[in-house]
């Protein structure tokens, strides 16, 4: 195959770090929540040793909850690969300070923990080991056996610099029983931007403080993509040397999802209190958001009947997009052998994939042929909602790579800060993303002297 392949400012603000954060939350879930069973699989047998150890070092963040499941899977490795010794360490607090300490005084793991919106970055600066050798030369694993879109943002120049281990996508979760009560029809399929507002109008009783939309839409950052290439506003350019998220397209996209607010009312006010889930007690119809979310609603959620939709179609089509969690080598690595064996167990055998990430439900394993058994299959067997789960594993076989941008991380908070003027009537829509692109284009040159 080809290879190639409160105030008015807080609530604005707690809408716009939902992007920031939603997908950290997907890759590590929350610390109250834990897997319900203990591992199904069998320890692997025992391999012969050679009595000679290679030691690798390996670092996550995935904190406390997960530790006994990755201790476990790990020591299956270690059974299966008695020649390998794995020092792992998880950190979760100021994870990318550290990371950078340890770039710059090269003590970087041999297989570190990042996200698929770290991989260009990582890679411009050659701070990342290809893994394409070890795929060209594994009879049992390809590029196809992972989520294409997922796999995608580890490709550069015709090689794989990293593996996906989970994907994330964002849906519409719906409140079933205020659908039902108001004799609004449940989104379908191919539901469009303009009937996913008219939904919302004939869900909203201002009377009752009852809502649309549950909380804001997501409008910058990584989460925001959706809407805007579904209205033809690519965020970059295609040698990611132009932010492009400008101009007419994108200022009547921008506008649209500030009017759900500033002229339709569809959204709880402004000043609505930031710690109320408007969805969880009943007074939110539906939101946008991702699979990292399902556990908590199944957990909160006892007194009706909730599922999830597709993202709405906009003017230019359907255009979901997906990102997640990825492990790379160190460029640096002395051992380069031996961690592909770990990168590898890690992302692409069942006994990590099913129990360490299928098992918590808040995200999908990048494995596609566990994706479905481990998380989907629970689900069903549970007779719990969403009813329609398989929808969110059909928009991720529909999604395309989030955009990669160089300074990535520094870029999106440009992003949430600009385009929140304009939320704020600090600024205009054009001026919001003029001066987005202003300080985008100097971020990206910026970059590009670094690399």
């Amino acid at each position: 195959m080809d290879k190639k392949m409160i105030s008015r400012r807080d609530f604005l603000a707690t809408c716009a770090a939902l992007g920031a954060t939603a997908l950290l939350a997907a890759c590590g879930p929350k610390a109250t929540e834990a897997p319900a069973e203990e591992p199904a699989e069998e320890a692997p047998e025992e391999a012969p040793s050679t009595g000679e150890q290679t030691t690798v070092r390996y670092l996550s963040t995935h904190g406390a909850v997960m530790a006994p499941w990755i201790e476990k899977s790990l020591e299956n490795f270690a059974t299966e690969h008695p020649d390998i010794k794995v020092e792992h360490e998880d950190l979760t607090e100021g994870y990318y300070d550290r990371l950078n300490v340890m770039l710059a005084s090269a003590t970087l793991p041999d297989v570190v923990n990042l996200r698929s919106f770290d991989m260009y970055d990582w890679w411009r600066m050659g701070n990342v080991h290809s893994v394409s050798p070890f795929l060209d030369a594994d009879p049992d694993l390809d590029a196809e056996d992972m989520v294409d879109a997922i796999m995608a943002s580890c490709l550069y120049e015709g090689e794989y610099w990293g593996m996906p281990y989970d994907a994330s996508v964002e849906h519409c979760y719906y409140n079933k029983a205020m659908f039902d009560a108001a004799g609004v029809e449940v989104p379908s399929d191919t539901w469009t931007y303009d009937d996913m507002l008219a939904k919302a109008q004939a869900l909203t009783d201002p009377a009752t403080e009852t809502y649309g939309f549950a909380r804001f839409p997501p409008y910058g950052d990584w989460q925001a993509e959706p809407w805007y290439l579904s209205n033809g506003v690519n965020i970059i350019n295609e040698d990611r040397t132009e932010w492009t998220m400008v101009g007419e397209k994108a200022e009547e996209m921008l506008q649209w999802l500030i009017d759900l607010d500033k002229v339709h009312g569809v959204t709880p006010p402004a000043g609505a209190p930031s710690d109320i889930n408007f969805f969880v007690v009943g007074k939110g119809a539906m939101y946008i958001s991702g699979q990292w979310e399902i556990p908590g609603n199944r957990d909160a959620i006892t007194d009706f009947e909730w599922d999830v939709a597709a993202f709405p179609t906009g003017p230019a089509g359907h255009k979901p997009i997906t990102h997640g969690g990825t492990y790379v080598m160190y460029a640096k690595t002395k051992v380069a052998d031996a961690a592909w064996q770990l990168q590898r167990w890690i992302t692409a055998e069942r006994d990590f994939q099913m129990n360490v990430y299928g098992a918590s439900g808040y995200s999908i394993p990048a494995l596609k042929e566990v994706a479905a058994e481990a998380w989907l299959a629970p689900l069903k067997n549970e007779s719990k909602p969403p009813a329609n789960a398989q929808v969110v594993l059909d928009e991720l076989d529909a999604a395309v790579p989030g955009t990669l941008w160089p300074n990535y991380q520094k870029i999106a908070t440009m992003m949430t800060e600009e385009l929140q003027k304009a939320l704020l009537g600090q600024a205009t829509v054009a001026e919001a993303l003029d001066t987005l692109k202003v300080r985008a284009d100097e971020a990206i040159a910026e970059a590009m002297e670094q690399a």
